[in-house]
């Protein structure tokens, strides 16, 4: 008889690329997580991987089962979760994280819906780089985090996703800057220009869009806006740039055809079975209506 066990086990494992990290990832002993794999083995008569060294190599068996394995070992948790979220008291706290580029008024209307809903509500809202949410989410520190798309066996099997559409981004430069007069620019002309990014940004954010040879972090769009008078450019969403653009501060790039109208998509991320509690699910629905006013 195969066992729920043996199955994540099995996941955790493909996943992790080794029986040790993926004991670390489930904090088990790594001798249970084996005698899981090794049973599962026994039980279905095939080889699931070969040892080379310290690191586990999936068979072409394992390939095949393991989108049904991760559905699997997601279901279960999501059961779990489920059962055990039976007997939570209200909500008291929201903890949400975002990436640096969500709209700040997409954020503001959100949070002001979900309060006058839950009046007795607290909502913890701050930016976060990606890492640092999903282990947020994992280990029941954050509710909610708004982040660029991802579509990986990680997010898959432990923590739940929801597309709610495209953020535009361009670059931008001060109205001074000798970019702004240009009638184009193209990517070898920023290559030679300090690129500023916010702090939290790294490959697969939002804002990461990295050209230049100079690459600088920022702490905030205001002191990158002052510094930009002297030189260089940033990424920025449209509708995090546009207070810049009304004081006549920011102008976006004119940039050529092959780099205008750039777009990133936008996830809901949130623990397995959390759109079954009652706040967290009203918090969803409001961010996912509201962002269509910022979000194409």
């Amino acid at each position: 008889m195969i066992s729920l066990e043996q199955i994540h086990s099995f996941t955790l494992v493909y996943q992790h690329g080794s029986y040790s990290a993926a004991a670390r990832a489930a904090n088990k002993e790594r001798s249970t997580i084996r005698e899981h794999v090794l049973t599962l083995e026994d039980t279905i008569g095939v080889e699931l991987f070969k040892i080379e060294g310290r690191k586990a190599k999936p068979t072409n068996a394992a390939h095949k089962l393991i989108s049904r394995a991760t559905n699997l070992s997601k279901q279960a948790k999501d059961f779990e979760l489920t059962a055990f979220s039976l007997l939570d008291a209200p909500l008291g706290k929201l903890f949400l994280l975002h990436d640096e580029q969500i709209p700040t008024r997409l954020l503001a209307k959100a949070i002001k819906a979900i309060k006058c809903r839950y009046s007795g509500m607290s909502i913890q809202c701050a930016p976060s780089s990606r890492e640092n949410a999903y282990r947020c989410i994992e280990n029941g520190e954050c509710h909610i985090a708004i982040m660029a798309t991802e579509n990986s066996p990680r997010t898959q099997a432990r923590i739940a996703s929801k597309y709610i559409g495209n953020l535009p981004l361009s670059g931008y430069v001060h109205t001074r800057s000798h970019l702004a007069k240009n009638e184009s620019v193209t990517l070898d002309d920023l290559r030679l220009e300090t690129q500023y990014e916010l702090p939290n940004t790294s490959e697969g954010d939002l804002g990461f869009f990295r050209v230049s040879n100079i690459v600088e972090k920022i702490s905030n769009v205001e002191l990158t806006a002052e510094l930009l008078a002297d030189g260089g450019w940033i990424a920025l969403s449209d509708s995090l740039a546009a207070r810049w653009i009304k004081s006549g501060d920011l102008k976006p790039l004119k940039l050529d055809d092959a780099t205008r109208n750039y777009r990133q998509g936008v996830c809901l991320f949130f623990g397995l079975a959390s759109d079954t509690r009652e706040e967290i699910s009203f918090a969803l629905d409001t961010i996912n209506h509201h962002a269509s006013d910022y979000l194409t």
